[in-house]
């Protein structure tokens, strides 16, 4: 899962690297059409994927303000 995160983060960031060149050389529809892809795939799949990978093993009770509470009183 890490190297997938990993390599999609790469190719996010080449799309982005890729879209200001193009922006830079005033092609102007499609350098949108290339950013345009870069965010989406950045929302849809590499920010749902990294949160996955974070939290998968995470007890989120834990992180809960009730809980907080609760210790802070004890």
């Amino acid at each position: 899962m890490k190297k997938i995160i990993q390599l999609l983060l790469l190719i996010i960031l080449s799309l982005f690297s890729y879209g200001l060149y193009l922006q830079y050389y005033k092609h102007d529809i499609l350098y949108e059409k290339i950013m345009g892809i870069g965010v989406l795939l950045l929302v849809l799949l590499l920010l749902p994927l990294f949160i996955y990978y974070r939290y998968k093993d995470k007890n989120l009770e834990d992180f809960r303000f009730k809980n907080f509470n609760q210790k802070k009183n004890d």
